[in-house]
């Protein structure tokens, strides 16, 4: 008798655990990357356990127009002109690789709510001036000489993190262990490009001369033999996060309708003791003496460099915060946006129908240079949730009228009561 009452009281339990994750309500925004805030995972409908996996790359460029892109997938030869770099000649050349890879799990004892988590987020970028585009790709003039050398034109902060959020009624703490796999060198990073000309010979030279360093507590070289071992993985990891992870934290408030956090409050610098260098360079010449024409281009691109830094170099994250706005009625909308003291932001807004096991919402991004305009597609089956986002990103805000597209995508993937 006593085992039929236990029984009977765990599959209450697990009845009401069902009802209630059923018809919870989810979270476009995710409680994790560009828009962290870790009170969003408190409605995610745990009732006492959630594993979420979560996927989110975007690739936004205004370097390749739809023609070139696909000769760039076919193999075809890719053609550079001022028409096909308008973009890119009256803005620049820009080119950004958002992206987080994790997971976390939810786990929600009687009021406390704790969120382990693991994943590896952060971006590559490159930012080169219109000076840039106009050398290598506009219609330069005879007669006239240009130069323009940047540094830190090529930027990174991939990292891994590891830690727990504990969250009590709307406000929560995080501490985290970040430990920085690619970070760009500022110093040692610079690209130069120069146009010499002159009308008497006819003669144009194009020269562009480029160098990329990072820096990482991870050492690179070879690492994708020496991991197929998963005691080296584990052991070098151990290694890692007791020696030169650093520690971070994260405050900050959060409900059903709004929130806000700061992230990233370094306790302690991570130490990054290798570095990877990559190098290139290139030249074009054209020449003409009557009917005697002579064109040349070659262009070199190095393997990569490993390397120890005889000093490792401290490494920090700006500090940055971040907002959420939201409405989940049966038209939902929502707004969030991120800051951070480095000088990047962005910004994302949605709104759609929510049918409670089913969601579907248009989606709008910002950040510099790009915008992503997407659709999503929720569904909550109670012990299964997923939520998928497709988008084309463009250096317009009309996508249809963009000359560089580029594509964004989030798959999340919720487990649990």
């Amino acid at each position: 008798m006593r085992k039929l009452k236990f029984g009977l009281l765990m599959i209450a339990i697990l009845i009401c655990a069902f009802s209630i994750s059923a018809f919870s309500i989810s979270n476009i925004i995710d409680p994790f990357g560009t828009f962290s805030n870790l009170a969003l995972t408190r409605t995610d409908g745990t009732a006492l356990i959630k594993i979420s996996p979560t996927v989110d790359l975007q690739l936004s460029q205004n370097l390749f127009n739809m023609d070139n892109l696909n000769a760039l997938l076919n193999e075809e030869e890719i053609t550079l002109d001022a028409t096909n770099m308008q973009s890119a000649l009256e803005n620049g050349m820009h080119l950004a690789l958002p992206l987080e890879i994790g997971a976390y799990a939810h786990l929600n004892l009687f009021g406390l709510h704790l969120v382990p988590y693991l994943n590896a987020s952060g971006s590559i970028s490159v930012n080169l001036p219109q000076t840039f585009s106009q050398i290598l790709f506009g219609n330069t003039l005879l007669e006239s000489n240009v130069r323009d050398t940047v540094n830190d034109f090529a930027k990174s902060n991939l990292r891994l993190n590891l830690g727990v959020g504990a969250m009590v009624k709307d406000f929560f703490v995080t501490g985290n262990f970040f430990v920085p796999v690619l970070y760009s060198d500022p110093e040692r990073t610079y690209a130069s490009a120069s146009y010499t000309s002159s009308a008497s010979p006819a003669n144009v030279n194009v020269e562009f001369d480029a160098q990329a360093v990072f820096v990482g507590a991870l050492n690179l070289q070879g690492i994708d033999t020496r991991w197929t071992d998963s005691t080296v993985v584990s052991q070098e990891l151990m290694d890692v996060l007791s020696q030169d992870a650093g520690i971070s934290l994260s405050l900050g408030y959060g409900n059903d309708k709004f929130g806000f956090a700061v992230n990233d409050i370094t306790i302690r610098p991570a130490s990054a003791r290798y570095a990877v260098n990559v190098s290139a360079n290139g030249s074009a010449n054209y020449t003409a003496e009557g009917t005697d024409i002579t064109a040349d281009a070659t262009y070199t691109i190095s393997d990569p460099e490993f390397s120890s830094l005889l000093t490792p170099m401290s490494v920090t994250n700006p500090i940055n915060v971040t907002a959420y706005y939201k409405s989940d009625g049966f038209f939902m909308w929502g707004a969030t946006g991120m800051y951070s003291l480095s000088g990047s932001w962005a910004a994302k807004a949605y709104a759609g129908l929510n049918l409670e096991i089913l969601k579907v919402y248009y989606i709008l991004g910002v950040i510099p240079g790009f915008y992503s305009n997407g659709i999503g597609l929720e569904v909550n089956l109670g012990l299964l949730n997923a939520d998928l986002q497709v988008a084309m990103t463009t250096d317009s805000l009309n996508p249809l009228g963009s000359s560089t597209p580029g594509l964004s995508a989030y798959l999340k993937l919720s487990g649990g009561i």
